[in-house]
């Protein structure tokens, strides 16, 4: 059975999604917070696996030690700077 989260990976390989993480954070250094770049690390890092995580927003705090509203906050900011892409999925 194909997983469903393969259907939206964006990368061939973990490298190149490493290095994609790593070329946004840089360029967008100063406008990312600790806390943002805490929960990117933490989306990274779920989608070893498919290249993509579904996460809920409650394991993120408990993995950054961070509010709800802290972690809602940097993952809105993460889409506008388009470092990564929120799909709704039910």
């Amino acid at each position: 059975m194909m997983h469903y989260l393969k259907e939206y990976t964006r990368f061939a390989t973990i490298a190149e999604m490493d290095a994609a993480a790593e070329q946004h954070v840089a360029r967008h250094w100063d406008e990312l917070t600790k806390s943002d770049r805490q929960v990117l690390d933490v989306i990274r890092r779920y989608s070893v696996k498919y290249g993509a995580a579904h996460l809920k927003h409650g394991t993120i705090e408990e993995a950054i030690g961070k509010s709800n509203a802290t972690v809602r906050r940097a993952i809105r900011k993460l889409v506008k700077l388009q470092i990564i892409q929120k799909v709704h999925y039910i």
